[in-house]
């Protein structure tokens, strides 16, 4: 890309930050992650423990990321006994599926994309396995006979990653809090997620605070009633358009970091990326160093 062509790209970046061109800019943003997966997948390169669940995590923040983009259109709604339709934004929505896109990537942080030694990455992906094998324990009500033998399996499995947990050089690390939760009904993190924000290649001014405010709308506390109250739902609202640009804005950021994380962990993506035009790139690169220097 020349200087001049740069200038152009950076401004249009910077004049960006409005609801159509966010959702344009977000839109490619996302077919473009979507390709950089499907290279992955196309490519079938050698993976090590527990890196399958690199693309099954990266495909959950994609949908959630696509949904939230879907609700930030609008939508129109209306009684049985009436015609009149009006046309709202559901922010408490949008800012839940905010809130699980950070998850999926700091969880992808947590497990993969950290400088730990694949010795520690393994030890926090078997607690983050035995986690959720514990929790499907509780789903045994009722349950069609094949399933109830596949929890048998799990229930079998669960002990024996206890074992290698418990073997594990890191394992010492844990406190009793940890231990306790640990034999109590998993451990799927060491860190919470105020901590994983702090430690995360993100900028924590960037996300730490609105992923407080995203968990009240999560949580249904008081002050997502406030501010629900305090403001119309409509989607022309003056508030409701600001709010749902500093989730887009967040949701693109996002994204454009899984990408540049997964082009430089995947040898085979680059080609793919390499195709995905110059102005696309440079957009990805723009704002993964907006939100991470």
């Amino acid at each position: 890309m020349k200087k001049q062509e740069e200038i152009e790209a950076l401004f249009k970046e910077v004049e960006s930050l409005n609801i159509p061109d966010l959702s344009e800019s977000l839109e490619n943003i996302l077919r473009a992650h979507t390709t950089i997966i499907q290279s992955i997948y196309d490519s079938k390169p050698a993976l090590d423990v527990g890196e399958v669940y690199i693309e099954t995590l990266t495909i959950k923040l994609l949908l959630a990321s696509k949904s939230a983009l879907e609700l930030s259109r609008g939508s129109n709604i209306s009684g049985i006994d009436t015609n009149k339709k009006v046309q709202i934004l559901d922010i408490s929505s949008i800012y839940i599926l905010t809130r699980a896109v950070l998850e999926n990537f700091l969880t992808l942080e947590y497990l993969f994309f950290n400088k730990l030694s694949r010795e520690e990455q393994i030890f926090r992906y078997n607690l983050w396995r035995i986690s959720g094998f514990m929790s499907r324990q509780n789903y045994d009500e009722n349950l069609q006979p094949h399933l109830i033998e596949k929890l048998e399996r799990e229930k079998e499995e669960i002990e024996i990653l206890k074992e290698t947990v418990k073997k594990s050089p890191f394992y010492p690390s844990l406190n009793k809090h940890h231990i306790w939760k640990l034999n109590s009904y998993g451990l799927p993190r060491i860190l919470s997620w105020d901590d994983l924000i702090k430690q995360s290649c993100l900028k924590s001014n960037l996300f730490g605070k609105l992923y407080k405010l995203y968990s009240n709308y999560a949580h249904s506390e008081f002050i997502s009633a406030i501010q629900l109250n305090e403001n119309s739902q409509h989607k022309t609202n003056k508030f409701n358009e600001e709010v749902t640009i500093t989730s887009l804005s967040n949701l693109r950021m996002i994204n454009c970091v899984s990408i540049s994380l997964i082009k430089d962990k995947f040898q085979c993506t680059k080609e793919s990326y390499n195709g995905l035009g110059e102005e696309l790139k440079y957009s990805i690169d723009f704002w993964k160093k907006f939100s991470t220097e």
